[in-house]
């Protein structure tokens, strides 16, 4: 009987591995609700079109046995209709979602505002965990600057009973990021980010339908880069031959596939001295590193050479002008006397 039992779970253990996943995918705005607007384009066409893409894959994922996952893709909408916050939100809750994943894209009157954010209700948590994924996939496919991985109360958020994300693709008011939003290719891009990050969060290898299956050559490299007063918002590193990323405000950054072996970092940013470090990546597992950046000039000379930031004490060459100007106007009052 104990060996009956036992062959039985042996059988089951693949069958609960590969269960089905309920997805609920929403496109933001829709019908008189156009979102965002900028640059000849309107978000709402823009997050459909991701949002079909990212269920077909999905789709696709399912009947390809070689790999990926099991997925029941569902969509808040299909066409350009409007629905209501609390529509959506109860859709997925109807639906019993094991997973909201919403997508939109930003809009800014200065159009110099750019870069991809996600959002989740709360910092920690399955949401967050989620969130922090798709954050990471979506930098390393379209390399825009990095807004980081953020909490806001927003409605779907709070009313949908599945972990829920809140994803904003890029500006479409700004001229770069609208490259990407207004490119089928890149809004491919995007929705194979989604596709990635889903699987990572149930931990099943990232793998593309009809591609072949992902051989374990590759790791992810994920980092923290900090100067002498903690992280650095904006930096840029670049791994040699591959991704380049821009670390968020919490100096953080992943690159999602780095091949096996020894690679080269460097990490730059405005105001410091650029960084190269060396890190071993190994085969379909992370490599955690920390790069410090240096400030130019430090060693030379203090920046507050008037003491302003040690109220009023003055050293270093600071000190030493302050001696100059003291004997220069010594000087000058002995001649003019």
């Amino acid at each position: 009987m104990l060996r009956l039992l036992i062959a039985l779970a042996v059988l089951l253990v693949p069958a609960i591995g590969h269960a089905q996943v309920k997805v609920v995918i929403d496109a933001g705005h829709g019908g008189s609700d156009p979102g965002g607007v900028g640059t000849g384009m309107q978000e709402k066409n823009v997050v459909l079109d991701v949002t079909n893409r990212f269920k077909a894959l999905l789709a696709a994922d399912t009947a390809d046995t070689r790999g990926g996952g099991t997925w029941t893709a569902l969509l808040t909408r299909s066409n350009d209709t409007f629905v209501s916050l609390a529509g959506r939100s109860a859709y997925s809750n109807n639906q019993g979602a094991d997973r909201f994943m919403s997508i939109h894209a930003n809009a800014f009157g200065d159009t110099s505002a750019n870069g991809i954010e996600t959002f989740s209700l709360a910092a920690t948590g399955t949401s967050a965990q989620l969130r922090n994924l798709v954050q990471a996939e979506m930098v390393s496919a379209w390399a825009l600057t990095n807004r980081g991985n953020k909490t806001a109360n927003f409605a779907v958020l709070r009313d949908t009973a599945a972990p829920a994300v809140l994803h904003e693709l890029a500006f479409i008011t700004n001229p770069t990021d609208a490259a990407k939003l207004g490119s089928p290719v890149e809004r491919q891009k995007a929705a194979v980010a989604h596709l990635r990050a889903i699987q990572r969060h149930y931990n099943i290898a990232p793998y593309v339908p009809g591609n072949p299956p992902p051989q374990d050559d590759t790791g992810e490299i994920a980092g923290l880069v900090v100067d002498s007063a903690g992280p650095v918002l904006g930096a840029t590193v670049k791994l040699e031959g591959g991704a380049t990323v821009v670390t968020g405000s919490d100096g953080r950054f992943v690159i999602a596939e780095a091949a096996a072996g020894m690679q080269t970092l460097t990490a730059s940013a405005d105001g410091y001295a650029t960084q190269t470090v060396e890190v071993t990546v190994a085969s379909a597992a992370r490599e955690e590193i920390e790069i410090v950046l240096v400030r130019e000039g430090v060693g030379d000379a203090p920046d507050d050479v008037n003491g302003e930031a040690t109220g009023g004490c003055t050293t270093g060459r600071g000190a030493g002008l302050g001696l100059v100007f003291a004997l220069a106007a010594l000087f000058t009052r002995r001649r003019r006397a």
